[in-house]
């Protein structure tokens, strides 16, 4: 079963996430927050995060980068999801190792999509 961390501040989102992830069979870890987030991306050791931009203790970018310094995109897919709809922080994303960006709101069936998409399921 492939794994999946979420990480985001907003409790809401984390649960409507949680629950459609589940839904589709994947195992699913949250952290509300970046710094917890990464702790959690080390010893979880997901195969994909679906990480929010926009937290307050640090930014989605800074999680990025960190993990991409320790964790190879072979192992570890990160999607970014966020309410930024500007090009120039779709292709910021991509520079700080992300391998997908969608913007908020979404549906379940784009999430899914993305998921399967990079996990080859």
């Amino acid at each position: 079963m492939k794994k999946i961390l979420v990480v985001d501040d907003d409790r809401l989102m984390v649960d409507f996430i949680c629950d459609c992830l589940k839904k589709a069979s994947f195992a699913v870890e949250t952290a509300l927050n970046g710094a917890d987030g990464l702790a959690k991306a080390r010893v979880y050791k997901p195969d994909l995060m679906v990480l929010d931009l926009m937290m307050p203790d640090m930014h989605g970018f800074d999680v990025c980068e960190a993990l991409r310094r320790d964790i190879p995109a072979e192992q570890l897919k990160i999607i970014i999801l966020s309410a930024k709809t500007y090009e120039v922080d779709k292709k910021a994303a991509k520079r700080f190792g992300a391998d997908a960006y969608i913007t908020k709101p979404f549906t379940f069936d784009q999430l899914l999509a993305a998921v399967n998409g990079l996990l080859g399921s």
